[in-house]
């Protein structure tokens, strides 16, 4: 999944969520009153404030606001580079006390990262994220990580991964930061300080940057905030902080052990010499709740707060609410796993008169969806009571008006199941009426019905499903062994509505990544094969391509059999412990399948570019030539038609075992030269399982005495091809490389192919992922089609999203099927 399918999935999912009227909205109020706001003409409780101590109202910042308006104006423009406003002084004066340390008041906090992390990271330390950490660190390393910076990720809060990362990535690096939150902002859960603070002074090579934004103002003496609240900071931290959360003036700062470091950024941090500063009336009240801090009186708040969050976990204990927040934390989150069951709590809620968040992708796993909200220091009892009873009410009936359970809630989270808790039993699960079949092997489906439904799409009819159970069964790798699942639905007519096959097997992560980062995982996985990988259960398979679901859209039962379909395929997860869900290939300009599979927790990335020759009207070179553009027309004749005579070329179905071998040697050529769909590769079963099969066809090519000098002349490529009821379809080739620059032995494989295709009769060719530019070449075009897909653990995506992107990958070698599995 690239950044671009995750900008794409998370504009689908709050386009979809703004529709349902839950995220984007304003308020209505001409003054606010406390917590009170007005949502579409509705007084409602707001419990998405993250000014925890309620102090946005406080008289004496409001007085010192306004007063800093009637001295200094609405603005003081100006970079601080060269002058600033005398608040700026008083204020980081009060700070440095607060904090016993230096420190740098910013903008925002983001702005404060992007000052202070591109001067402390040099383009030879090393980064760790946390797979939590907040995406304002993230987008602030982005800009380390250009200049060549390693950046990696490890899982949230594992010390012991931690450790061993700095023990191996000190070997290169002298200086290693690990960044964190103090505090997270989805489910609330704290940094380890006494841990790192312990590993810090282990490994003198590590560092910490922690932003500890939703910490400020609520813990510690002063309201240091919870990452130093009983602690002095350490000579190897640097600590972020805001003002625009319980602070409640808007603003950041940094913190730093020393002054010259904080001089140094400073002088150098990029938005501190060109970004526009804080303004008067932001300045002015920040000076004066630096006072309230010092003062002491922000005890009597801090207590408030406490006392409210107490109240809070002891009711969602009563009412047994699946809170994932930490004991302390003023930030809840009530587990719900889809989206469609947290959009339909979240609705209810703000019925009710109650405004909260709701917790999703990509902030969470898409399955571990929940319902965000905060606790404030303006909060009563009686408001916190009445929404948690009122969320006890709508949660089970939320459950089941979306068909799922307590217990699949649990199991998202990875929680154990309270006693009493537990979902319905396997049988009684409904179906709404229509038939299910499930069955473990493709002998137990009809042979007839299947390939009614099914077996004209591809290399998956019933004959070809056979010959799959029987290459990746029974083999000793494990990635060569799936488990394979059919369902068939009908309704009550015996018409069938839906039918789909599913495998689950061990893939590699980044799968569907850019070719550097593939190229850089491999060189891990040299040491640890399965570094990366994850089971995941795929409709369809990973080698095989087209529509792998059947689905009579004229039915009026086609959402019920597809909710079914979901249900099971859940099961299926669960069953195999699959990370990863694939629902592929689908139309990529379906809106109410996109929305259907939001609701279920699935997000959309384009499938790969799938190729195909739809029509084959032709019957010779010359009319063949005459159907390309006038650029594939030279491309034809230059580098395919010139070569056409150099070689002989059969169909194979008697190669012995020797010679069929050496056609796998090509294969595991183009397979260890291909990044750009970067799988695990086919097992030799496979090739002699289809060898002799009169549904597939095995295409060598060798080239003449003349151009070939050895006196045992074996195939320079090697094609293996299904003959389906209609489609013909490339699925795999080999390529000997040595012979390939000279005479273009993969085109000529490719237009053999098409050639074939023709003789037998075929309107259709299916040309397969990947090397789209080649086969634009000879006619093909491009289905628009999506894949819709579940991660359970987002760590994967985002560990491999923050892999550096600016090394240079191995050259592509001219005309080789890149990425073809």
């Amino acid at each position: 999944m690239s950044k671009n399918s995750v900008i794409e999935t998370v504009d689908q999912i709050a386009t979809y969520a703004k529709e349902k009227g839950i995220v984007h909205l304003s308020t209505q109020d001409d003054a606010l009153n406390g917590n009170i706001i007005r949502i579409d003409n509705k007084e409602v409780v707001n419990y998405g404030s993250c000014s925890y101590l309620g102090l946005e109202f406080h008289p004496k910042i409001n007085k010192a606001a306004k007063k800093a308006i009637d001295d200094y104006g609405t603005q003081f423009s100006a970079s601080r580079a060269y002058i600033s406003p005398k608040y700026y002084d008083e204020l980081e004066e009060k700070m440095d006390e607060i904090f016993n340390a230096k420190t740098i008041v910013t903008p925002t906090t983001t702005l404060g990262h992007i000052a202070a992390i591109p001067v402390l990271v040099a383009p030879d330390d090393a980064v760790i994220l946390d797979h939590q950490v907040h995406n304002s660190v993230q987008t602030a390393v982005q800009l380390v990580k250009a200049k060549g910076t390693h950046v990696e990720m490890i899982r949230h809060n594992r010390m012991d991964m931690l450790e061993e990362r700095v023990r191996k990535l000190k070997e290169k690096h002298s200086k290693i930061w690990y960044m964190a939150d103090g505090i997270y902002s989805m489910y609330g859960d704290l940094t380890p300080v006494d841990e790192v603070y312990e590993l810090m002074n282990k490994h003198k090579e590590l560092y910490y940057y922690v932003d500890d934004a939703h910490g400020m103002s609520c813990y510690g003496k002063n309201g240091r905030g919870y990452v130093l609240g009983n602690r002095e900071i350490h000579k190897k931290m640097i600590l972020a902080t805001s003002f625009a959360k319980a602070f409640a003036t808007g603003g950041g700062l940094l913190v730093f052990p020393t002054k010259e470091l904080a001089q140094k950024v400073r002088n150098c941090g990029g938005p501190l010499l060109s970004s526009g500063p804080m303004q008067p009336s932001a300045l002015g009240a920040a000076v004066a709740m630096a006072d309230m801090h010092l003062s002491g009186e922000i005890k009597e708040y801090q207590e408030k707060l406490h006392e409210n969050i107490k109240y809070t976990n002891l009711l969602l204990k009563k009412y047994g609410l699946p809170n994932m927040g930490e004991p302390i934390s003023p930030i809840f989150f009530v587990a719900v796993s889809l989206p469609k069951v947290g959009y339909n709590l979240i609705e209810r809620l703000l019925n009710d008169g109650y405004y909260l968040n709701i917790g999703i992708f990509p902030t969470v796993p898409i399955k571990n969806t929940g319902v965000r909200f905060t606790i404030t220091g303006l909060h009563t009892f009686e408001q916190i009571a009445s929404m948690v009873k009122a969320m006890a009410y709508h949660y089970p009936i939320a459950l089941e008006e979306e068909g799922f359970t307590l217990e699949q809630v649990y199991k998202a989270f990875k929680l154990g199941i309270p006693e009493g808790t537990i979902g319905l039993p396997e049988e009684e699960k409904s179906t709404n009426g229509l038939d299910v079949l499930h069955a473990k092997t493709i002998l137990d489906v009809n042979r007839e019905e299947w390939d009614s439904l099914l077996g004209d799409r591809g290399t998956y009819d019933w004959n070809g499903l056979n010959v799959l159970e029987n290459s990746f069964t029974g083999n000793d790798i494990p990635e060569q062994n799936w488990d394979f699942d059919y369902i068939v639905i009908k309704d009550d007519s015996g018409k069938p509505v839906l039918a789909t096959f599913l495998t689950a097997a061990i893939a590699k992560d980044d799968m569907l990544m850019p070719e550097d980062i593939s190229i850089e995982v491999e060189e891990k996985r040299k040491e640890d094969p399965y570094y990366l990988t994850s089971k995941t259960l795929a409709v369809g398979s990973f080698l095989t391509e087209g529509y792998h679901l059947y689905l009579d859209r004229t039915s009026k039962y086609w959402q019920k059999a597809m909710q079914i379909l979901i249900n099971k395929i859940s099961e299926l997860q669960d069953k195999y412990q699959a990370t990863t869900l694939m629902i592929r290939d689908l139309d990529n300009s379906d809106d109410v399948m996109d929305n259907f599979m939001v609701d279920n927790g699935l997000f959309k990335v384009p499938s790969p570019e799938n190729n195909s020759i739809n029509k084959i009207s032709w019957t010779n070179d010359e009319e063949f030539l005459a159907s390309l553009s006038k650029r594939s027309k030279k491309h034809f004749k230059q580098d395919v038609l010139r070569h056409k005579d150099k070689f002989e070329v059969d169909v194979r179905s008697d190669l012995s075992e020797a010679e069929l071998k050496h056609c796998y040697d090509l294969y595991m050529n183009v397979k260890n030269n291909s990044y750009g769909l970067n799988t695990f590769a086919i097992p030799f079963k496979f090739f002699k399982v289809i060898a002799n099969n009169p549904n597939w066809e095995i295409i060598t090519l060798k080239l003449k005495g003349a151009y070939d000098s050895r006196k045992n002349r074996k195939p320079v490529a090697v094609t293996f091809s299904h003959k389906g009821a209609s489609q013909y379809s490339f699925l795999l080739v080999g390529i000997d490389y040595k012979y390939n620059n000279d005479h273009n032995s993969y085109r000529q494989a490719m237009y053999r192919v098409i050639s074939r295709a023709q003789k037998a009769g075929y309107d259709k060719v299916a040309l397969g992922y990947a090397a789209t530019t080649e086969k634009r070449k000879f006619g093909a075009t491009q289905a628009d089609a999506c894949t819709y897909m579940q991660v359970k653990d987002n760590f994967s995506l985002e560990a491999l999203n923050s892999m550096s992107t600016n090394k240079k990958s191995k050259k592509e070698v001219h005309g080789t099927d890149k990425g073809r599995v």
